[in-house]
């Protein structure tokens, strides 16, 4: 499909790229492109992205040069995909892989444990929302509070922000108020847990469902959970960026339940604690050169807008 501007790189991203897809997995694509001359010396601008589908995102490229120096794992990972998952590649496309290792840093170790971290929550909610799924909505009364609230959610907010700041201590407020605070807060929390839980089962993927029922939390989660993991501890030990997986088989093992739940969350904080003890000998500097990614950018738009006709 076209879209405005020059694309100067696009490759397969996700399981395929993994090496570890199956026959139901889809083909994710993901790209780099410069925008037409307007977009950068204009006032309108453009967009930072354009998603074709769900499976095919195209990232402008000073967008894509903020997540990669921040070490978005999906976006760093792109500069890193086997040659054969390679889709469309130009001059300035080979000039961006060539220079991949100055968006390496040790923001690798926050940014792949953060994803991971994500990831491990959601396998602990659902795991609840399975195994012991909420009975009903909330109601106030079930918080002992009256069916209007008496004092407004912006007062309750603002309250809050001024005893997080310590604008406000305890001691100025009465003990009623208090009470009320933390019954609404409670009543607040379920509400937003009933929320999500609707949620969660009107869009529940039935492939996940069908894994959640049989071991009792999302394998699929879990083998990306392992795999940030691991990734994070290789690229803050070594420099080094794995994409297409060695370890293959053990992550589909986990995949199709070969870890009991507590065995997963052992593996996790165990690897989780690697990653962070890697950091005081990784070879990584603690952060990009900025200054030298931004003359890069600027000087792969101007060759391509300069190459446009």
């Amino acid at each position: 499909m076209e879209t405005p501007g020059t694309l100067i790189y696009e490759t397969v991203h996700g399981s395929q790229a993994y090496g570890l897809a199956t026959p139901a997995s889809d083909v994710d694509l993901k790209g780099v492109l410069v925008g037409p001359a307007g977009w950068y010396h204009g006032y309108l601008g453009g967009p930072e992205q354009i998603e074709l589908t769900g499976d095919h995102v195209r990232y402008e490229i000073r967008k894509y040069f903020r997540l990669a120096a921040a070490a978005n794992p999906t976006v760093l990972e792109l500069l890193w995909t086997p040659g054969e998952c390679h889709v469309h590649m130009t001059p300035a496309g080979e000039r961006l892989l060539a220079a991949r290792e100055q968006f390496l840093s040790l923001r690798v170790k926050d940014s792949f444990s953060g994803y991971a971290m994500s990831q491990l929550g959601r396998i602990k909610t659902h795991r609840k929302w399975v195994m012991n799924p909420p009975q009903k909505e909330p109601q106030r009364a079930d918080f002992g509070l009256p069916d209007r609230a008496q004092i407004s959610r912006d007062q309750l907010g603002a309250v809050e922000a001024m005893l997080a700041d310590q604008r406000l201590e305890l001691v100025d407020l009465s003990t009623n108020f208090l009470d009320i605070l933390e019954r609404e807060r409670r009543y607040r929390g379920a509400r937003k847990e009933w929320d999500s839980y609707l949620s969660w089962q009107k869009t529940r993927n039935p492939r996940r469902s069908e894994l959640e029922a049989r071991f009792g939390y999302d394998t699929k989660h879990a083998l990306h959970l392992i795999r940030l993991l691991r990734m994070g501890l290789e690229i803050v030990s070594t420099g080094r960026v794995l994409v297409r997986r060695d370890d293959r088989d053990d992550l589909l093992g986990i995949k199709s339940g070969a870890l009991s739940y507590d065995e997963l969350m052992a593996r996790a904080e165990a690897l989780g604690q690697q990653v962070h003890a890697a950091a005081a000998t990784s070879p990584l500097p603690a952060a990009p050169d900025d200054a030298g990614l931004d003359r890069l950018c600027a000087e792969l738009v101007a060759d391509v807008l300069k190459a446009s006709p």
